[in-house]
């Protein structure tokens, strides 16, 4: 029989024939106890199921079919007084656990862990008469088995009296072996379950790793996200509101078993075990996938970076009795802002201090001045330190930080008529993006392409992507742009657009004096009069770069 349009219907009336007339009739295809031989009698069969024969039901006719054998049809049926398949559990400790074994055509074989979780465990603990909680097993956990194979790639909602009502992919085909083989605990609980996080700067921070049946092990990081992260932080009793999911093993790869892996969480759950994920032990995973939960900070001042283009860089900020406030440089040193790196998940060895006036308007308070730190502390507030609040600071002395050592790599030549034959890069330090600039002197076009200070590029554009900005300097106009991707600098500018003395920029202006856009008093917290290149441009007086006509 062709299994075109065939469905439970015709599957109930082919069980009612046979006298199987218990539970609820299956309908397979596509071959799925094997590939018949000889004639396809019928196809397109279709029932209401209520007839007495499947002769009686609508179908092609006689030997009429569009088929061959893969398509042939089959059903699984349930008897009313029995049931029809035998289970066993093999290689445990007790009778509530161990490998799944299957009693078919006379002989035992074993189930396949694909897709295999607690709810597939819950239907076999049940047909073995064990109707509490159900844990499912991957990787041959209870050993491997022999012989066939049964089942792959079983799926059940978990409320089926019998595995033959989930759908799988057909007895005896899979694409498994023994190592594969899975395995149940029936009547577990979720009891055994302990969680830890190894390996971070700071306590409520780490690689999860999971306690299961006294082994420690870790979970991979598929499908890992925030919801999943304030689950873990609930069982650990931290703070939840700002829960994060590290990946990537970013507290460095674990050992040993990986327990779990695509964890699904609803959010509700007590128990990281309580979530959907796949079968223990069962993942697709190495150790270069482990996961890590960063949890919201029980220290009583939190901090921030706040008004940079990335998390890793801006001004310093500490929320202290219901608002933030910025930090005095007064005392504040690399060791200092190593704390402050470690603390927000950036961790440096060279972090950079810089000049806060490009970040942002401050908030009003300055909270803390004469920050002292020996290196050992884990967060700021633990740190000599004035009393909060109380300091003789203005907000030109507020710490800022960059938390990378170094910056992008951008293309870096000098003098060039076409910026596209550029091809030496440079490594650029932090706080610095790629600019390119386009000098006009007696007509001729040349570009000049470099690293340049993230804060001189915001004062001149507004911000660092996509705004042009048109200085005029001794005699030469200059527009330049500054990107901040790697070697993003070599075709910023139109060409088209510095030519033929449209508005300002076909004019030149004479004399020598300071950018009016610039702060070049600011500037000298980076030190814009050593980059004798950008001062020319910006604040030639300032740093005594004019000549004498």
């Amino acid at each position: 029989v062709c299994d075109d349009e065939w469905d439970s219907r015709e599957a109930t009336v082919v069980c009612n024939m046979l006298g199987f007339t218990g539970g609820i009739p299956r309908a397979v295809s596509n071959g799925f106890f094997g590939q018949g031989s000889g004639s396809i009698l019928m196809d397109d069969v279709q029932c209401f199921g209520n007839e007495t024969s499947l002769a009686a039901c609508g179908f092609a006719g006689f030997g009429s079919h569009d088929c061959d054998h893969s398509e042939d049809a089959g059903v699984i049926c349930h008897s009313e007084n029995s049931q029809s398949l035998q289970i066993r559990l093999v290689g445990g400790n007790n009778a509530k656990e161990g490998r799944v074994e299957l009693f078919f055509n006379n002989t035992w074989g074993t189930v396949c862990d694909d897709q295999f979780d607690d709810r597939e465990a819950k239907v076999f603990c049940r047909m073995l008469g064990y109707n509490g909680s159900a844990v499912g097993l991957g990787n041959a956990h209870f050993g491997q088995g022999s012989g066939p194979i049964f089942l792959d790639d079983v799926s059940c909602t978990g409320n089926e009296d019998s595995i033959t009502t989930c759908s799988f992919a057909g007895y005896g085909q899979s694409d498994c072996d023994h190592t594969e083989d899975a395995s149940v605990i029936c009547d577990a609980g979720h009891q055994n379950v302990s969680i830890r996080l190894v390996d971070g700067k700071v306590p409520n921070e780490g690689r999860l790793e999971v306690l299961y049946h006294g082994r420690w092990g870790t979970v991979c990081d598929d499908l890992f996200d925030t919801t999943n992260a304030k689950v873990v932080c609930r069982m650990l009793g931290l703070p939840t509101g700002n829960a994060e999911a590290v990946h990537g093993a970013r507290f460095g790869s674990g050992s040993g078993t990986i327990w779990l892996d695509n964890v699904d969480c609803s959010g509700t759950e007590n128990s990281i075990a309580e979530c959907r994920h796949q079968v223990w032990g069962s993942n697709n995973c190495d150790h270069t996938e482990d996961v890590g939960v960063r949890c919201g900070s029980t220290i009583e001042s939190p901090v921030r970076l706040a008004g940079g283009s990335t998390p890793y860089e801006g001004r310093l900020e500490i929320f202290h009795e219901g608002r933030w406030g910025t930090v005095c440089n007064n005392g504040f040193d690399a060791t200092a802002a190593k704390i402050i790196c470690n603390s927000i998940g950036y961790p440096s060895d060279t972090p950079s201090l810089m000049s806060a006036s490009g970040f942002g308007t401050p908030p009003s308070t300055i909270w803390l001045d004469g920050v002292r730190c020996n290196g050992n502390e884990t967060a700021i507030d633990v740190c000599t330190h004035n009393r909060f609040g109380l300091n003789s600071c203005t907000h030109d002395k507020d710490v800022a930080i960059m938390c990378r050592s170094h910056g992008i790599k951008c293309y870096h030549c000098d003098g060039l008529l076409d910026p596209q034959t550029c091809n030496e890069q440079v490594q650029c330090s932090a706080g610095e993006v790629c600019e390119e600039a386009a000098f006009i002197a007696n007509g001729e076009t040349r570009f000049s392409l470099t690293c340049q200070s993230k804060l001189v590029c915001d004062a001149l554009q507004g911000n660092v992507i996509g705004r042009r900005s048109i200085a005029k300097r001794q005699g030469q106009t200059v527009q330049v742009k500054c990107c901040d991707t790697p070697l993003c600098n070599r075709n910023l500018i139109d060409k088209s657009s510095i030519h033929g003395g449209h508005g300002s920029h076909g004019h030149s202006t004479t004399g020598c004096q300071d950018d009016p856009k610039m702060d070049c008093n600011a500037l000298d917290g980076i030190n814009i009069c050593a980059n004798v290149q950008a001062a020319k441009i910006y604040c030639p007086l300032h740093c005594g770069l004019c000549t004498s006509p």
